[in-house]
């Protein structure tokens, strides 16, 4: 399976998003991200966030529309990412999902408001993360979303 693209969801409901905060045994680190993860072989990119976002959260969601699809060059083992927002369907709750992967944990979901960044919680503030939550945030507040 050859991994070079990571589709990943913005999942809004309420004025928030949600995010996860993972464990990676390897590296020995925790860290926020948006659910998501790799294409696979013989699947549309469409149905590998739905997939994804249902094995690492339990939720099924309505995809509204792509908004990012960026480039990268670099380390990563990603050389795209394609960022869908998504909301959730009636009556689908939240919870750590099913994902086994030997390496990593997910460890918390959280509702995380973009319209406060004071609510943000310190290690979003502090991390990589954070330039990817401001750049959600003026992207949804530009389209008249939040």
């Amino acid at each position: 399976m050859d991994r070079k693209v990571r589709c990943q969801g913005i999942i809004l409901k309420d004025g928030c998003i949600l995010i996860l905060k993972q464990y990676n045994y390897r590296r020995k680190e925790e860290y926020w991200m948006l659910p998501g993860g790799g294409l696979e072989n013989n699947e549309t990119e469409e149905e590998c966030i739905k997939r994804e976002i249902e094995e690492e959260t339990n939720l099924a969601v309505d995809i509204i529309e792509v908004l990012f699809d960026d480039n990268r060059e670099g380390s990563d083992v990603y050389k795209r990412y394609v960022t869908f927002l998504c909301i959730p369907k009636k009556d689908s709750v939240e919870k750590i999902g099913t994902e086994m992967v030997s390496y990593r944990k997910i460890l918390e979901l959280v509702w995380c408001p973009l319209d406060d960044e004071g609510k943000w919680n310190d290690n979003i503030k502090r991390e990589q993360f954070f330039p990817s939550m401001k750049r959600i945030k003026d992207k949804l507040i530009s389209m008249g979303v939040i």
